[in-house]
């Protein structure tokens, strides 16, 4: 109420002719430096600073009313002294925020700097921005250094505001002027915003991040040509540098590839067009694949499919439709009789593309954990593999045709390409053995080729081409099945091999499943017919069984006990052997040695 209060005054005094311009902005000054003063004042009081903040704020909006009178109404001020005593104002605000720790006030301070700016420059030129870039650095030291994350925030969306808006309406003697500002908002935004998340923890600035690039992406466009896509490619290079730092939060890393994958696809789109811009962007894919698989990281690979997805969809709508690889005369690759070698060439390309495409996203989805039949997964790289061949047998008919541009080597390339996808199912069939998603792969495009083969081949080839077709994919099917089925039968052999053989303890001590199975039919320990345990062996009986656990060889059921005669305990029995032969290298205690135990026990009278 006071601020409206102040400018009815200064409107009042000018339509009365009270005083003159230059004594309105005096008082008008004057009455800002006593708020701020009185402000400071009531600071000192712990029950008055709320309102001290309050006048502080109306003190430096009336400085900043007087800043754009003087500059933009009067003429008093050129525009730079202008901008530079609004600086200072600003500064001065934020200054007296951080002493007095008041988020609140240092964001009244920016804002009102940041809504007079325009008035002072009297339009959108680069002095504006460079005016925010500067406003946007203090307000970022004062913010760091309090943690206020929503100052920095508010102090770069000005920035980004207002130079994106001077690079894109800026006259074209202007331009490189509101780049420099554009550029710098990138720099200062970066470098801000990444210290702020990584020193400071305010989550509030990964806005700051993703936003940092755009005033470049709108200098990008307005140059246009190659000179916008060095601009263009130059905030992708500083974005994607920012995400393939590896000791970077994750969050960090994906604002900054997202940014990094806009800025790319500008660079892309501005000196490129038709068939060339699908070429590069499925190139693109690529390279966002191979460093998804080197970094293992999902969320690249995901831009890499979103690059893939844009890529694939261009290629067959512009240098390789479907109509060319299944119609003749196949145009635009051949037309009116005449081959097209521009298009040819660039289809060619672009399958080849395609091709290399299809490894790097599975490559990427083995090392990042995605290549499997489970969770539904089985679909990436089923697509994948559609990719690939519908680019390998671009590859081919593209190259049948450079070298026979006629219907020959139209039917010549579907020949070739109907036998390589046999040979491809023999590969993945033979790597398939113990992986069953290749096995899958292997037997899925199998009946694909038998399909091209009876839908295709048989209808839209004709003779030699057609028998060439028919005799190749058959003789690969063929010796794909024996070699197969060898490699199968190996496979079974050598896991016979590694299984331990019948009767035989295994070399880790265990027993054979023939042991356990005797061990377990054997009667347990328990009362004979002569009194001692079953299972047990007699004094002068070999000790036989198998060994157990933990006792070395042992005699069977003798755990912790050694042999015992009539009853008689003993020691351990040690170093016997376990398939009856006599125990050797210890000694029987005295008057415990073998005794023939087979016959009836003896009499009492005979014991000895």
């Amino acid at each position: 109420m006071t601020l409206l209060g102040v400018v009815m005054l200064l409107v009042l005094a000018a339509s009365r002719g009270w005083f003159s311009p230059g004594a309105r902005l005096i008082a008008g000054a004057a009455l800002g430096v006593v708020l701020v003063g009185i402000a400071a004042w009531l600071h000192r009081k712990e029950t008055a600073r709320a309102g001290a903040a309050a006048v502080a704020g109306t003190g430096v909006a009336a400085l900043y009313l007087v800043v754009g009178s003087a500059t933009a109404q009067y003429g008093f001020l050129p525009p730079v002294v202008g901008l530079a005593l609004a600086v200072l104002v600003a500064a001065g605000g934020l200054g007296l925020a951080d002493v007095w720790r008041l988020q609140a006030l240092a964001i009244g301070a920016v804002v009102g700097a940041a809504i007079l700016a325009p008035f002072v420059t009297q339009g959108w030129v680069p002095l504006l921005g460079g005016l925010v870039v500067v406003l946007e650095i203090a307000a970022g030291v004062v913010a760091l250094r309090r943690g206020w994350p929503w100052l920095l925030v508010v102090a770069a969306a000005w920035a980004v505001l207002y130079t994106a808006l001077a690079a894109g309406i800026a006259r074209s003697s202007a331009l490189w002027g509101a780049g420099a500002a554009a550029i710098a908002t990138l720099v200062v935004g970066v470098a801000f915003a990444l210290y702020a998340l990584v020193k400071r923890e305010m989550t509030p600035a990964h806005g700051v991040l993703a936003s940092a690039a755009l005033p470049t992406l709108v200098l990008a466009g307005r140059l246009g040509g190659w000179g916008g896509a060095a601009v263009a490619a130059g905030a992708a290079i500083v974005m994607l540098g920012v995400a393939l730092v590896p000791s970077f939060t994750r969050p960090i890393r994906v604002v900054s590839l997202a940014a990094g994958a806009i800025a790319l696809l500008v660079a892309t789109s501005l000196p490129f067009s038709g068939e060339v811009a699908v070429a590069v962007i499925v190139g693109e894919a690529i390279g966002f694949a191979v460093a998804a698989g080197m970094l293992r990281s999902r969320i690249t690979l995901l831009f890499a499919a979103g690059f893939a997805v844009l890529g694939v969809l261009g290629a067959v709508a512009r240098p390789l439709p479907p109509t060319v690889l299944a119609l003749f005369p196949m145009p635009p690759f051949v037309r009116g009789g005449l081959p097209q070698q521009g298009a040819l060439v660039t289809g060619l390309l672009v399958a080849v593309l395609l091709v290399g495409l299809a490894v790097a996203m599975l490559v990427a989805f083995e090392r990042t954990g995605l290549l499997g039949s489970r969770d539904g997964r089985t679909a990436l790289w089923v697509v994948a593999g559609l990719v690939g061949l519908y680019g390998l047998t671009g590859v081919a008919v593209a190259v049948a045709v450079l070298i026979s541009p006629d219907r020959g080597g139209f039917v010549a390339g579907h020949a070739v390409v109907t036998v390589s996808w046999t040979v491809l199912a023999l590969v993945l069939l033979a790597r398939g053995i113990r992986n069953t998603p290749l096995r899958i792969a292997g037997l899925v495009l199998v009946a694909a080729a038998v399909a091209k083969l009876i839908l295709f081949d048989l209808v839209s080839l004709d003779g030699l081409a057609r028998v060439g077709a028919f005799l190749g994919a058959g003789l690969v099917l063929l010796a794909a099945g024996v070699r197969y089925a060898k490699l199968v039968a190996e496979a079974e052999q050598a896991d016979r091999r590694a299984l331990p053989a019948p009767g035989k303890p295994d070399l880790a001590g265990g027993v054979t499943q023939s042991q356990a199975g005797a061990a377990a039919s054997s009667p347990g320990p328990g009362p004979g017919p002569h009194g001692q345990p079953q299972g047990q062996p007699t004094q002068g009986q070999p000790t036989q069984g198998r060994p157990t656990q933990g006792q070395g060889a042992q005699g069977q059921g003798a755990q912790g006990q050694g042999a015992q005669g009539h009853g008689m305990p003993g020691r351990a029995t040690q170093d016997r052997p376990a398939q009856g032969l006599p125990s050797q290298g210890r000694p029987e205690p005295e008057g415990q040695g073998d005794r023939d135990t087979s016959g009836p026990p003896p009499e009492s009278g005979d014991r000895t």
